[in-house]
């Protein structure tokens, strides 16, 4: 049971920085403020939730006999 919880969290989080990742991609494609600002407030928060999830998830792992 816990592994597969520690298994969807992991996923959820690699999706989460994976979406990040194409989000900041998409926006190096223009050279306008608001792509900046898309990058700034939507791409770098989405990879940090990413990576924070990511890291909760491995400490709050708890092993069940």
């Amino acid at each position: 049971m816990t592994t597969m919880l520690i298994e969807s969290r992991i996923r959820w989080s690699g999706i989460l920085i994976v979406v990040g990742l194409v989000v900041q991609m998409l926006t190096l494609l223009w050279t306008h403020p608001l792509a900046f600002m898309c990058f700034l407030l939507v791409g770098c928060p989405l990879v940090g939730a990413g990576i924070v999830f990511y890291l909760y998830s491995l400490v709050a792992h708890s092993e069940t006999p």
